[in-house]
């Protein structure tokens, strides 16, 4: 299985986002693996077929741009490593 490990620089911190995306996550089959109550960063990992469903693409390291309907949720998001397992 292929997953991309994402940054995603959030609108809001993460305790006001936390719902959101958490819902996110759990629509896209993805697991949470950081974030803090005060910051506005979460590092999620999404598998490589769900991340292809939303880009049109396979997942490469390097900034993206945001889904239109999520501009209200993430400001930007970047693809930090590639995981094959």
């Amino acid at each position: 299985m292929i997953r991309a490990v994402i940054e995603l620089k959030l609108v809001y911190p993460y305790k006001r986002s936390m719902g959101t995306l958490a819902e996110f996550c759990n629509l896209w089959d993805s697991r949470i693996f950081s974030g803090g109550t005060h910051r506005i960063k979460a590092i999620i990992a999404i598998p490589s077929h769900r991340f292809k469903a939303i880009f049109g693409e396979n997942p490469r390291i390097g900034m993206y741009d945001v889904p239109r309907g999520m501009e209200k949720f993430i400001s930007s998001l970047k693809v930090k490593e590639v995981i094959v397992k």
